[in-house]
């Protein structure tokens, strides 16, 4: 599937590599959805009978959506090859192997302190805005 140092940075480029499949997919349904819009132009029917295999109209729409979807999805294979892109999915790979990661009580511990903190300020910001509209309503009316 890779071209360029094929056995180095597997997941980073199979990652990158595979949302961009998912958005070649959205590209063409979109692109299909749109088209369909198109259906009343004069002398052209966009409605089929359905496949037998696949149980579905093969309209012109479905087969342009399909085409945006190979198209995208070919520029998704060529991009993850490029030399350039490779290497740098590859040393984000390999860089993300050195990370030290929390621990999950770590984790706990410090999503509690920021939690703390959020509810600190936002009482802070409360009290504040509440003192202030008061001043400024005996102040002004």
């Amino acid at each position: 599937m890779f071209r360029h140092r094929p056995d180095q940075g597997i997941y980073a480029r199979g990652t990158a590599f595979w949302v961009l499949i998912a958005y070649a997919y959205l590209a063409g349904s979109r692109f299909n959805y749109w088209c369909q819009g198109f259906g009343d132009w004069p002398n052209q029917r966009w409605t089929a009978d359905p496949m037998p295999v696949l149980g579905f109209p093969l309209t012109p729409a479905f087969v342009m959506g399909l085409g945006v979807f190979c198209l995208v999805a070919f520029v998704a294979w060529k991009v993850v090859n490029h030399p350039k892109i490779a290497d740098l999915l590859i040393d984000t790979e390999s860089e993300m192997k050195k990370v030290t990661w929390p621990s999950f009580d770590d984790s706990k511990k410090s999503s509690l302190v920021v939690i703390g903190c959020v509810l600190f300020l936002l009482a802070f910001l409360a009290a504040s805005d509440m003192a202030l509209r008061w001043f400024f309503q005996d102040l002004v009316f």
